[in-house]
């Protein structure tokens, strides 16, 4: 019963490691702003809207706005630019999904933020995780009728192993995407600060 238990845990393993690079895909295309809190979807809701009125030459409302949510450091004019972007999940999202990185100022800065996009780094290393599970699990089954005899490999006679193996490839992509998200937000602020005019992304600091 327990073999049987291991096996059905194997099976479920390979799925979800499946499922991850579906959901990687859809999370970086479809989804990034479902990734935002109740209360920062309040703020990017009110940002877009006052954005619309500062467009229009009265930017008193948004500017509070901007020292409201994201502390008086940040340089509203760099908000004005990322809200002006036809997609919010180019730079609005991600400031605001970061937003209590930037309060305090640190994050601001250009020097601590990423020049390198290593999304497609990130994205491979879940694709070749899933193959890794995939593998497993098909040497679970392979090995029943034909067991590894090199002691380098005879652990792949072990459904056990195998199954900690698989999940624990599920735990690594889990986490992957997880910074992949975060760095990548960190990248996109910093692609919108080095866009500032003389190169200040903050008010009264040069990075």
């Amino acid at each position: 019963m327990l073999t049987v238990f291991i096996y059905l845990m194997i099976f479920v393993g390979v799925t979800v490691a499946l499922y991850q690079v579906y959901e990687v895909n859809y999370n970086i295309n479809f989804a990034n702003d479902l990734k935002l809190s109740d209360a920062d979807k309040a703020h990017l809701s009110e940002l877009a809207q006052k954005a619309e009125v500062a467009k229009r030459g009265d930017a008193s409302a948004f500017n509070q706005a901007v020292a409201r949510i994201f502390g008086s450091e940040l340089d509203p004019h760099i908000v004005l630019r990322a809200f002006s972007e036809e997609k919010l999940s180019t730079y609005a999202i991600p400031l605001v999904r970061r937003r209590k990185r930037l309060e305090n100022g640190r994050e601001a800065s250009l020097c601590h933020l990423p020049r390198r996009n290593i999304r497609v780094l990130m994205i491979s290393l879940v694709i070749v995780n899933s193959m890794l599970a995939q593998f497993l699990g098909g040497m679970s089954i392979f090995t029943l009728l034909y067991p590894a005899t090199s002691p380098a490999f005879t652990w792949l006679n072990s459904p056990a192993i195998l199954m900690l193996l698989t999940f624990l490839l599920i735990a690594v992509s889990h986490g992957i995407s997880r910074f992949d998200m975060y760095r990548h937000d960190l990248y996109q602020i910093g692609e919108l600060m080095r866009q500032a005019p003389e190169g200040r992304p903050l008010q009264g600091q040069s990075a």
